[in-house]
């Protein structure tokens, strides 16, 4: 677009200048000094280089000779052999060509160190993204190393923070004890029921995978029930077709006794994070925590009980992860007959949900431990057959 204008610019001035020639009788400004076409040609030049010089020059020289063909007519080669008129079209291709190589010449230099200039930049840039890799990376082995030296003192100075009676924290600071020694960016816990179920305990950092699922749905979880660790890495070897959607990066088994209480996972971290050190750490961790979940586990399969303290507590402790991790869960309010048999509200819940039972009211209060407003309808529409239960009140924190 910008070239045309500069066609019709050039137009238009050798048309100007023609006019008032034709007008005023200036004979192609012949007996001009400096001829107005030569400024402004050599000004065409300078602005825009020998490919528009020549254009125009052209359109000059035609207007001039055309000039003297209107004012002598047939008289006109009586003329136009004369020094004085031809020397116009010599100086004015001499010096416009000059004018224009040299001007044509600094723009290509011009050019060509914007170009080198333009490389630079891009290799700067480049570099920039290189030193921010080995900042990173640098900053990666300094925490290896620190964990190598330091790891196992550090993680046991962290435990000696935790209330070993109180199952809730053990979960939550062995979370917050893995995210920091591993540098991932979302770790969770799930514990396994006996229908090899595995439902989410506690979790940091955005959700990857489903809060529950079945333990066979994911390769790598069953791999580390089996062999007590997995990686990411067997999955790429593998040639079975895989739904990545349901794997985490890395997986340990937490174990008793022979007996699968739950899985430590990575849902997800920085690829130049997953290496030997981080496997090494997960292990050690989860070995770790075995025997203090185990224990955690054992205290939450009394589900119901009467001490209306520990019930406070234990819900404390859920409403405190809510409030930490966003792990949702509900609470149930009813009351029931004298001669309904508590045990079975078991039957609609799971082992890791909790219930008071106020034998003086004959009230239950029911708290589902992560579950969201769709699994509370669902435990409702259940609990809702028994005729000798009635539903007082039911919400979700999520």
């Amino acid at each position: 677009m910008k070239k045309y204008s500069n066609y019709i610019e050039i137009i238009l001035l050798n048309s100007l200048l023609f006019t008032f020639d034709i007008i005023f009788k200036y004979y192609g400004y012949v007996l001009s000094y400096p001829n107005p076409y030569c400024i402004l040609n050599i000004y065409i030049s300078i602005r825009h280089g020998l490919d528009m010089f020549f254009f125009s020059s052209t359109f000059s020289l035609f207007f001039y000779f055309l000039s003297l063909y209107i004012h002598y007519n047939i008289n006109i080669f009586t003329v136009i052999f004369t020094w004085p008129v031809l020397r116009f079209p010599i100086v004015l291709l001499s010096m416009g060509f000059i004018t224009g190589f040299f001007r044509d010449s600094y723009v290509q230099k011009i050019n060509e160190q914007k170009t080198q200039i333009n490389l630079l930049n891009e290799k700067i840039k480049a570099l920039e993204k290189t030193i921010e890799k080995y900042k990173l990376l640098t900053n990666d082995l300094q925490n290896k190393l620190l964990l190598e030296n330091k790891g196992v003192s550090l993680f046991v100075d962290r435990l000696k923070e935790i209330e070993f009676n109180n199952p809730e924290d053990i979960f939550n600071e062995a979370v917050e004890l893995i995210y920091d020694f591993v540098s991932a960016i979302t770790v969770s816990i799930y514990t396994l029921s006996k229908n090899n179920f595995l439902r989410l305990k506690v979790r940091k950092g955005p959700q990857i995978l489903p809060n529950s699922f079945p333990i066979e749905k994911s390769k790598i979880i069953s791999m580390a029930n089996d062999l007590g660790f997995a990686s990411v890495s067997v999955l790429y070897i593998s040639d079975e077709n895989v739904d990545f959607s349901m794997e985490p990066i890395m997986a340990t088994k937490i174990s008793q006794r022979n007996k699968t209480i739950g899985f430590v996972l990575i849902e997800n971290m920085d690829p130049e994070k997953i290496n030997k050190n981080t496997e090494t750490y997960l292990k050690l961790l989860s070995d770790w925590l075995s025997n203090l979940l185990y224990v955690s586990i054992e205290l939450e399969k009394q589900t119901i009980t009467t001490d209306i303290e520990k019930f406070k507590a234990v819900f404390e402790k859920i409403d405190e992860r809510f409030k930490r991790f966003k792990i949702p869960y509900s609470l149930i309010e009813a009351s029931i007959t004298k001669d309904f048999d508590i045990s079975k509200i078991k039957k609609y819940i799971r082992e890791t949900d909790f219930v008071f039972y106020n034998p003086l009211q004959n009230k239950l209060s029911i708290l589902l431990t992560s579950c969201n407003s769709q699994g509370l309808n669902r435990v409702l529409n259940k609990i809702k057959t028994e005729r000798k239960l009635n539903i007082l009140e039911a919400y979700t924190k999520e």
